[in-house]
């Protein structure tokens, strides 16, 4: 058996030599970088944050390619009040969801279950928990509170997922990563699959954050800048193919990975 310790430098030693060989064609090392800093980790207002939490809050399956919040940022800030958290705290679900249908003309279903709905509650309640806030000063130094050990830290995308509907645990943690905060990770699908089938953690979200944590402290001697959130992308890249910040898509590797971590686990094995 394979000391967990020397399990989580193998895979993420392998993980980040696989993802060098990816890279598309014009794109080096260094140019590479910017994937493991945070989005929105230049974040200078409120604004700011509530941008990024209705961001993650759409970052739920289909549903980016239905809501489109990237490219139609401008006109759902229009929408929003320029981010008036108060305005749109006071605003009606329905109301605003109609909104919504009618400017992008939305065909789909029109119930609770669909995703501009689901999105318009989570507009309104990530609105309600800023409100809390008299400035970014005061939400940093909220988020602070936090990072005094791992259970406080889970705590913190646990309280966001109980407030903001449809932010769940892993869109929580994507909330806080993106905006700076490299020691979290979203434990997504991709990740959730690989620690399971590599048999580093069990498939529930929270047990996969921590397991990455862990990984993190592993890998610190053998490279300095690894954290939570180098560890998430260099493994979601791999698996998704998806280098977005310039625009490239080499198509998903997540299998051909994990085929090739189990043989090296098990070759690791046989030579113990």
């Amino acid at each position: 058996m394979i000391p967990i310790k020397n399990k989580n430098q193998i895979l993420y030693k392998a993980a980040y030599s696989y993802l060098l060989k990816l890279l598309p064609e014009g794109m080096n090392e260094v140019m590479l970088q910017k994937y493991f800093v945070g989005d929105r980790r230049d974040f200078n207002s409120l604004e700011d944050v509530y941008e990024q939490m209705i961001q993650s809050a759409q970052n739920y399956q289909r549903m980016p390619n239905v809501i489109k919040f990237v490219e139609r940022r401008d006109t759902v800030k229009e929408i929003l009040f320029d981010y008036d958290f108060a305005k749109i705290a006071n605003l009606d679900i329905e109301e605003l969801y109609q909104t919504f249908r009618r400017e992008y003309s939305v065909t789909s279903a029109d119930n609770n279950f669909n995703s501009w709905h689901k999105w318009s509650k989570s507009i309104i309640d990530a609105a309600k928990f800023m409100n809390n806030f008299k400035d970014v000063k005061d939400f940093k130094w909220f988020i602070k509170q936090f990072e005094y050990n791992l259970p406080t830290r889970i705590a913190l995308p646990l309280l966001l997922s109980a407030k903001i509907s449809g932010m769940g645990f892993a869109l929580a943690c994507d909330c806080l990563k993106e905006l700076g905060y490299t020691t979290y990770s979203k434990p997504d699908v991709h990740l959730v699959e690989v620690f399971k089938r590599l048999g580093i953690s069990d498939k529930d979200p929270i047990l996969v954050f921590e397991a990455i944590v862990k990984m993190a402290e592993d890998c610190k001697e053998i490279d300095e800048t690894v954290t939570p959130y180098k560890i998430d992308k260099v493994i979601w890249l791999v698996c998704s193919g998806r280098f977005y910040l310039d625009e490239v898509s080499i198509g998903r590797h997540k299998e051909d990975f994990i085929v090739l971590m189990e043989n090296q686990f098990m070759a690791t094995n046989d030579n113990n």
